[in-house]
């Protein structure tokens, strides 16, 4: 009778499948990360050699490098009037006018109070790690009234990487004239 007891303990063989292929598994996971140690191991001792070699040559000046920044988009918060606003704005790099461009009949309403502006876009040079100041003026309505401020002005950092956060272009007073610049920056191909 103890014989037939033990024939009920016994599992069918296909219940030891999950387990032998978690096992396979576990062990096919352990030989690729020794492959991969002792190949990597082999492609190490190769590399010191041009690392040192590298370190022993003088440094160098860090190298200019050309971007291409572009105002994607503009959000306009305000366009300072009621209906639609032309707008005139110049874009600058450390004290150094960039470009200009027109923006006509801007608008605060919903759903169209976004512009996509044509050209508006230039290149500049940047040393690798460096960052330019990125100012925005503008004015409302007519071509820059000579010897005026700008209505509206905002700056921001753009790095050699190409990184600019979204720049908040504002007037002092309230409600007269508030947008949000978009640019993207990339690297020119040479």
């Amino acid at each position: 009778m103890a014989d037939n007891d033990k024939s009920h303990d016994k599992k069918p063989v296909i219940s030891h499948v999950p387990a032998i292929l978690t096992g396979s598994a576990a062990l096919i996971a352990a030989l690729t990360t020794v492959y991969i140690n002792v190949r990597g191991d082999k492609q190490a001792d190769s590399k010191p050699a041009t690392s040192v070699a590298a370190a022993a040559e003088p440094a160098t000046a860090p190298v200019s490098d050309k971007l291409r920044l572009q105002v994607d988009r503009i959000a306009v918060q305000h366009d300072g009037s009621p209906g639609t606003t032309d707008w005139r704005f110049t874009v600058e790099a450390d004290n150094e006018p960039l470009f200009a461009f027109e923006q006509e009949d801007l608008d605060d309403t919903g759903g169209r109070n976004v512009a996509v502006p044509e050209g508006a876009g230039s290149v500049l040079q940047l040393a690798a790690g460096k960052q330019a100041k990125i100012v925005v003026r503008g004015w409302r309505g007519s071509w820059f009234k000579f010897g005026a401020d700008a209505d509206a002005i905002g700056e921001g950092w753009l790095s050699s990487s190409g990184n600019i956060a979204a720049i908040r272009v504002q007037t002092q007073e309230q409600g007269a004239g508030e947008f949000v610049f978009y640019f993207s920056a990339e690297h020119e191909v040479q």
